[in-house]
């Protein structure tokens, strides 16, 4: 037969049918993410490993402590130049860098580098100078035009 038991976090009661916890669980239950924040025991144990198990008995007390490690959260947007996909971890690249970064893989010659503009599929938006900054989002699509003659075959 599961018992209730009866823990704290911040003085504040909880109670679980589970004799074991892990912090990520005790922490989701107070409203706080693993990743902000780590518990610490009445006898100042940290917990900031998420996956930790921790034996829950009755009236167990733990403070939570905001993490000094908080890494910020790096999200990889996928973009398309001339069909081939690419990958950044920043929103804003010059027109130069998404060039330079497409390359021979989506027909670029970077050595006419300034020789091409870019152009938006999705909002039929020009980018003339390589220094203009472009706000890059999930799944945009770009051509990358070049002005002037091609060479022949």
């Amino acid at each position: 037969m599961e018992k209730n038991i009866e823990y704290y976090v911040d003085d504040k009661q909880f109670i679980t049918f589970k004799s074991k916890l892990t912090v990520a669980e005790i922490l989701a239950e107070v409203g706080m993410s693993a990743h902000d924040f780590c518990l610490v025991s009445e006898e100042n144990v940290e917990y900031c490993e998420p996956n930790k198990v921790i034996e829950i008995h009755p009236g167990v007390r733990f403070k939570t402590r905001k993490r000094e490690d908080v890494r910020p959260i790096i999200k990889t947007i996928h973009y398309k130049v001339n069909g081939e996909i690419q990958t950044t971890e920043q929103e804003t690249l010059s027109v130069e860098a998404i060039l330079r970064n497409a390359g021979a893989a989506a027909s670029i010659d970077v050595s006419q580098i300034d020789s091409y503009y870019l152009e938006s599929v999705d909002n039929d938006y020009k980018y003339e100078n390589l220094s203009d900054l472009v706000t890059v989002h999930e799944n945009e699509r770009f051509l990358a035009v070049h002005r002037g003659k091609t060479p022949v075959a």
